[in-house]
């Protein structure tokens, strides 16, 4: 995210606004994501290349919907994170091209509680994510620097679990949890990159379609 300030303001509204409705369930969280950009082509006939893996850190806010117990809307997002591209041969070297990533987040879950302390939820969201390819590359001994970005809309579902311990004070509750992410679509590509020019629709292929991620917030 660019603009890491305005999520931070956004999720501290998000919990104060919720100190007016005290049945409702407000959760902020911090998460920690594992993900990897998708293989591409990189070279005729049929050299591929793929980013190492990423792991980004990232705040969400959930809160309960009145009059709708279990039902919560969702927003944060994930700061920058990047990798570079791993092969290195005869036809060129990728390894100075860097892959970076980072999205907002806005959807809508369905959390069930087990017991006082175990909660489980499916989640649905679209993300607005941002993808940037730069750094220089050999290619056929010749020297190119790549330096293109894009951004895109995606689907994403995501089931998460999470263990809520006893209470600081008694209102505030830590937790911690896991969850598992997929993307619901995902972008061809039809061109290959080649001396230092990628397309809008190459960039969105890169794009992960899965995650795992822990995270550990306060519920209040």
């Amino acid at each position: 995210m660019k603009s890491p300030s305005i999520l931070i303001l956004a999720l501290a509204a998000g919990a104060l606004g919720a100190q007016d409705a005290p049945k409702l369930d407000g959760r902020i969280q911090l998460f920690a994501e594992l993900t990897r950009p998708a293989e591409i082509t990189v070279a005729l006939p049929d050299v591929k290349d793929q980013p190492k893996r990423q792991t980004g850190l990232g705040l969400r806010f959930l809160g309960e919907v009145s009059s709708y117990p279990g039902w919560y809307y969702e927003f944060g997002g994930m700061f920058d994170t990047s990798s570079n591209f791993t092969s290195s041969g005869a036809v060129g070297d990728n390894t100075g091209v860097k892959v970076s990533e980072s999205y907002w987040s806005l959807g809508a879950a369905y959390m069930a509680t087990l017991g006082e302390q175990l909660t489980l939820g499916a989640h649905l969201e679209g993300r607005g994510e941002a993808i940037r390819v730069t750094g220089a590359s050999v290619e056929n001994g010749l020297p190119f620097q790549y330096n293109k970005g894009t951004t895109y809309l995606q689907p994403w579902v995501r089931g998460s679990a999470d263990y809520t311990f006893n209470g600081i004070g008694k209102s505030l509750h830590p937790y911690i949890g896991v969850e598992g992410s997929v993307a619901l679509t995902r972008t061809t590509q039809t061109s290959v990159p080649a001396g230092g020019n990628i397309d809008s629709r190459t960039l969105r292929s890169l794009a992960p379609r899965a995650s795992a991620a822990l995270y550990a917030g306060i519920r209040f």
